[in-house]
C-alpha cells in the first residue's frame, strides 16, 4: 500500500477524493488536482524524470488548507508575503489611477486602449528575448508603466 493509500485508508477519504504530487525536493506541491491516485503517480513519475538525479516525489491526498509539510514560521512567511503583494498591488493600482487623471486632466488622448503612463508611446510592444521592456526605441518603460 502506498504511502498515499494509507493516508486516505485512515483518514476515510471517499471516492471523490482529489489528487496532488509533492515533490520533496522542492518541498511543494508541484501538480495538483488529479481525479485519482494512479493518474498522480503517473504525473509524479513524470516530473521526477525531468530531474538528474531524479526527483522523489509521489501522489498525496488534496486538501484545501495550508500543505501538512508546512512549518508555522512557513505558513506564517506565506501569508505576510500574501499580505505584502496585496498591498503593493493596492499601490500600483492607484499609481496607474492617478496616472490615468493626470493625462486625462491634461486633455492627452493616447489614442486608443494601450498606452504608456510614462511616455507617448501607442502601446506594449514585447520581444521573446526582453519581454518585461517595451521593445520600442523610444520607449523601453517596463510593462507594468503601460496600460
Amino acid at each position: 500500500m502506498t504511502k498515499a493509500s494509507e493516508q486516505q485508508a485512515s483518514t476515510g477519504v471517499r471516492s471523490r477524493t482529489k489528487w496532488d504530487v509533492y515533490c520533496p525536493e522542492e518541498g511543494l506541491n508541484v501538480i495538483m488536482l488529479f481525479p485519482s491516485e494512479n493518474a498522480a503517480n503517473q504525473a509524479a513519475a513524470e516530473h521526477n524524470a525531468q530531474f538528474t538525479p531524479a526527483h522523489t516525489a509521489g501522489a498525496v491526498v488534496h486538501s484545501d488548507e495550508d500543505p501538512p509539510h508546512l512549518t508555522e514560521a512557513q505558513r506564517e512567511a506565506f501569508k505576510q508575503n500574501e499580505s505584502d503583494f496585496a498591498e503593493l498591488e493596492k499601490h500600483s493600482r492607484s499609481v496607474r489611477e492617478a496616472a490615468e487623471a493626470r493625462l486625462r486632466d491634461a486633455n492627452y488622448d493616447p489614442g486608443g486602449p494601450l498606452f504608456c503612463y510614462v511616455c507617448t508611446c501607442s502601446s506594449f510592444l514585447s520581444s521573446d528575448d526582453n519581454g518585461v521592456v517595451c521593445q520600442r526605441d523610444f520607449c523601453r518603460h517596463p510593462a507594468q508603466q503601460h496600460a
